[in-house]
C-alpha cells in the first residue's frame, strides 16, 4: 500500500486504517483526492485535506488491489484511528496515527481465521512498548518483544506454533542480546551480542531435518570441539579450536550408501593454518580406507606429516589376495605425498586377475595385462608383458598410493606379444617367468598386430608435433580406418 509519498504509515504487509473515526470534518472517497508534495488534497482544493477518506486502496506493489481502508486526515496527513479490510469486507488491520506517523496501538488479523496475529505499540513513528505475535491457526502467542524508541530493549521471548515450547528467550540491552534463540535452522546462544557456548545448525534431507553441526564458541570465536554431521548422524568432521585457531581435525568420509570409506586426522603444525584448507594440516596417527563392501584396502601410519608405514590390501571378491606398500615423498606441503612400491594386482568385479604392475618408488618397472579370452584359452596361466605407453593396452597405472590402478577392455591381443606366467603375490618382478615358447617373442597366428602398430605410429606422430596434444575418439577412429 502506498500513501503520501513514502510517509511512514506502512502497516506491515497491508497497512492500517481507521477503527474509530471521530472528529472528521468531511468524508470523501479516495478517488476525489490527489497527493501534492507528500500531502493529501481534495481535488480542486487549495488547502491540505482534513477529514475522512474512504475506499483508499490497499495494493500489492501497486499491481492489484486486495482491499480498502478508511483513514482520518488532518492538514493532509494521517491523523487518528485507521482501519483496513480485504475485498470480502473482513477487517485485516487497525491502528493509530498522529501527524502522519504511527502513534499508539496497531493490530493485524488473519483474513482466513479472523484471529489476531500482531499487536504493536508505536510512538512518534517508532515502535515503543511490547509487540506480540499470535499463530493464525491456534491463536497462541508465539512472540513477545519489548521496544524502546524503535529498537529492542528488555525481554524477547518466542514459542512454537502451539504456544507450548519456548524457542527463544533473550534479554536486550543497548542493542545487544543475551540468551538463546532456536528459531529457524540456526540455534544460537549469546552473551552481550556475541556467540557463547553451544551453537547448532540444522539441514534438510528429503523431508527430514537433521542436526548438521555443533560448534562451541567463546566470546564470538570458535573454541573447543566442533562437529559436522551427515543425515545419518555420522560425525564427518571433528575439529579442535583454540580461540579461533584450528589445532586438529579428524575426517570420516562415507559413501552415498552410508559405508565408511576414509578416516584420518590432521594436525595444525604450520603457523596460521587455514581451517578451510585440508592441505594445511599435517596427517598424524592412523589413516584408513575401505571399499564399499567394508574391506580395509589401505592403512597408513603418520607422524606429523611424515609417513611411517603404508600398506594396501588387494581383494579378489571377498578374498584377500595380496598387499603392496607405499613410500613417502618429500613435498613442500605439510604432509608427504605417497607413491606405490611393490606388486599391485588389479582384479575385475568377478575376482579375475586383469593386470599386475610392479612399482619402484612410484614408477612402473613392468606391466602385465590379461590376454583376450581367445588367447587366454590358448595360453592358460599366461599374461602379456606390455610397454606402458603401448596404445590400447587397457591398463591405467596410477602411482598415487591412495588411488587404485585400473584395467579396461577385453584383454590384450595382437602379434609379437611376450607372454609370461602369472606372477605369484609378492613376487618382485616377472623376470625369469616361463615364456610361452622357447623363443622370447611369440607370434600369435590369426591375429594381426599391424593395425595396432600403424595406429600407434600415427599417435606418435601427433605427439611429436605437440607432446601435450589430446587424441579425441573421432581421430582414433580415423586412424584405425586408415590402418585397416
Amino acid at each position: 500500500m502506498r500513501f503520501i509519498a513514502g510517509r511512514a504509515f506502512a502497516i506491515g504487509a497491508i497497512g492500517l486504517a481507521t477503527l474509530s473515526l471521530t472528529g472528521c470534518n468531511e468524508e470523501i472517497d479516495a478517488r476525489q483526492t490527489k497527493e501534492i508534495q507528500g500531502l493529501l488534497y481534495k481535488i480542486h482544493a487549495e488547502d491540505p485535506f482534513t477529514g475522512r477518506v474512504t475506499n483508499y486502496p490497499i495494493s500489492v506493489l501497486g499491481l492489484f488491489n486486495i482491499g480498502t481502508c478508511i483513514v482520518d486526515f488532518k492538514k493532509g496527513l494521517p491523523d487518528g484511528d485507521m482501519k483496513c479490510a480485504d475485498n470480502a469486507g473482513t477487517v485485516v488491520a487497525t491502528g493509530e496515527f498522529k501527524a502522519g506517523k504511527k502513534d499508539g496501538k496497531a493490530e493485524r488479523f488473519d483474513p482466513k481465521t479472523n484471529k489476531k496475529v500482531v499487536v504493536e505499540h508505536w510512538k512518534n513513528g517508532r515502535q515503543d512498548g511490547v509487540q506480540e505475535q499470535y499463530d493464525a491457526q491456534t491463536g497462541e502467542k508465539i512472540l513477545e518483544v519489548s521496544y524502546t524508541e524503535g529498537r529492542k530493549d528488555g525481554r524477547e521471548r518466542a514459542w512454537d506454533s502451539a504456544g507450548k515450547e519456548k524457542i527463544a528467550d533473550l534479554e536486550w540491552k543497548n542493542g545487544l542480546q543475551s540468551g538463546f534463540d532456536n528459531r529457524g535452522t540456526q540455534h544460537r546462544n549469546y552473551v552481550n551480542g556475541k556467540k557463547q557456548g553451544l551453537q547448532q545448525d540444522y539441514s534438510i534431507d528429503g523431508n527430514r531435518w537433521y542436526l548438521a553441526s555443533e560448534n562451541i564458541y567463546d566470546n564470538d570465536v570458535m573454541d573447543g570441539v566442533q562437529k559436522q554431521m551427515d543425515a545419518r548422524g555420522n560425525v564427518t568432521e571433528l575439529s579442535v579450536f583454540d580461540h579461533d585457531k584450528i589445532r586438529s581435525r579428524t575426517v570420516d568420509k562415507y559413501s552415498y550408501t552410508g559405508a565408511h570409506v576414509h578416516h584420518y586426522t590432521g594436525l595444525a603444525i604450520i603457523p596460521d593454518a587455514n581451517r578451510y584448507m585440508a592441505s594445511d594440516l599435517s596427517k598424524d596417527g592412523v589413516e584408513q580406507y575401505w571399499d564399499d563392501q567394508g574391506h580395509l584396502i589401505r592403512e597408513l601410519q603418520w607422524s606429523k606429516g611424515i609417513l611411517q608405514s603404508a600398506a594396501a590390501t588387494v581383494w579378489a571378491g571377498n578374498k584377500q589376495d595380496s598387499q603392496f606398500q607405499g613410500i613417502g615423498v618429500r613435498t613442500t606441503l605439510p604432509t608427504q605425498s605417497v607413491v606405490k612400491e611393490g606388486q599391485e594386482r588389479v582384479f575385475s568385479d568377478k575376482g579375475e586377475l586383469q593386470a599386475v604392475i610392479f612399482w619402484n618408488n612410484g614408477k612402473p618397472t613392468q606391466i602385465l595385462a590379461a590376454l583376450a579370452p581367445s588367447l587366454s584359452a590358448e595360453h592358460p596361466g599366461k599374461m602379456a608383458l606390455i610397454d606402458e605407453d603401448r596404445y590400447g593396452n587397457g591398463v591405467t597405472s596410477t602411482p598415487d598410493f591412495e588411488e587404485a590402478s585400473r584395467f579396461s577392455g577385453q584383454g590384450i591381443r595382437g602379434e609379437n606379444l611376450q607372454l609370461v606366467d602369472m606372477p605369484a603375490p609378492g613376487q618382485t618382478s616377472a623376470a625369469g617367468a616361463t615364456l610361452a615358447s622357447s623363443e622370447p617373442v611369440v607370434a600369435i597366428p590369426g591375429i594381426s598386430g599391424d593395425s595396432d602398430t600403424c595406429v600407434q605410429r600415427k599417435v606418435d606422430a601427433v605427439h611429436a608435433e605437440d607432446s601435450e596434444a589430446l587424441i579425441p575418439a573421432d581421430m582414433l577412429e580415423e586412424f584405425e580406418q586408415d590402418c585397416k
